[in-house]
Order: structure tokens, then C-alpha cells, then sequence
């Protein structure tokens, strides 16, 4: 079995706990039962887990499964493979939005506004900070509701994080914003 994230998922929760059977384990890692199953199989058939009852020792813990330091070793690996793929991610989305933040900078766009999550808006405001975009996030709202009140003519943008039930034209409608001044993040 090639090792995937939810292997992972199980040699991190078994790394960082006792478990006592697979079902405690399935919830530990939040995955199926049967998957735990199957990749547990996986993992005793290569020795980078350990099944034991150890119901005999004084603290009467029944630890069903424990990490070999071949498991451990195999655990770190996945771990930086991990790392190293999200941090590619991350520097691949954030040269996508800022690329995006740039052409809205080129058509002469200055006060946008952002709908949708914090997180997002946040990761939005730092690319303008970082490269010096001639940008101000002036406005912010989780959600279409939020613009109702808000007047046409205080931003020169309004970049929408999901895309919108009916398009556009429905956001334009339901916000009453021109329509030429929504745009979609992705």
C-alpha cells in the first residue's frame, strides 16, 4: 500500500496516544473503521506497527497497538513530505492571488472590499503588505448580507471569495452593487 495522508493520520494518532482497538483509533484519526482496518493490516504486515496485549502490566492499560521505530522513522518521512506539499501549496495559491491583487491594482482599482472568510481576507491583506501593492482592503464582510446596507460607490472592488448561487448578476442584485465591480477570487 503506497502511504498516503490517512497513513499518516494513523501513525500520527497512534505517535501521540495509547489506543486500545481499532475503533478508538478510527475516531483518534477521523477515519473510517474500514479504512483503519485496511491500513492497519498494511502497516503490521511491514512492521511499522505492533499489536500487543499488555493487559498484565500493573497500570492495567490494554495498549492494542504501538509504533515500531521503524513506524516512527516512517512517520517523520511522511511528515516532511507533507510539510514540503503544503508549503508548495501555500506559495502556489499565494502567487495566484497575488497575481489577481495585481491585476486588479493594473485597472486602476485602489478601495476593494473582500466576502468571505477572515482567514482568507487575511491572507489577502498580507499579499498587498508584501508586495506593495497600491491596495486598501477597506471593507470586509462574511457574506452577501452583510453588503445590503452598504453604499455602490465605497469601493472600487468587491472580490467574492465562493462563487455565487446565480452568478453575479444575482450578488449585483441582492446588494444592489454594479455588477461590474464584483469579482470572483478564483
Amino acid at each position: 500500500m503506497e502511504h498516503s495522508r490517512k497513513t499518516f493520520e494513523v501513525l500520527d494518532t497512534l505517535d501521540r496516544q495509547p489506543i486500545i482497538n481499532q475503533r478508538q483509533l478510527a475516531q483518534h484519526a477521523g477515519i473510517s473503521l474500514g479504512q483503519v482496518n485496511y491500513i492497519l493490516k498494511s502497516l503490521l504486515d511491514k512492521g511499522l506497527v505492533k499489536a500487543g496485549n499488555f493487559r498484565k502490566s500493573r497500570r492495567k492499560i490494554g495498549y492494542a497497538y504501538l509504533l515500531t521505530p521503524k513506524g516512527i522513522q516512517t512517520k517523520s518521512r511522511l511528515a516532511v513530505r507533507f510539510i514540503t506539499s503544503k508549503l508548495e501549496e501555500y506559495d502556489s495559491l499565494r502567487n495566484r492571488l497575488a497575481e489577481k491583487l495585481a491585476s486588479i491594482e493594473n485597472k486602476e482599482a485602489r478601495q476593494i472590499a473582500f466576502v468571505g472568510p477572515q482567514i482568507v481576507k487575511d491572507f489577502i491583506g498580507s499579499i498587498i503588505v508584501e508586495k506593495k501593492l497600491n491596495l486598501v482592503l477597506a471593507g470586509y464582510y462574511r457574506d452577501y448580507r452583510e453588503m445590503r446596507t452598504v453604499k455602490t460607490d465605497s469601493y472600487d472592488v468587491v472580490l467574492l471569495f465562493d462563487n455565487v448561487s446565480g452568478g453575479l448578476s444575482k450578488f449585483a442584485e441582492a446588494t444592489a452593487m454594479p455588477k461590474h465591480k464584483l469579482l470572483q477570487l478564483w
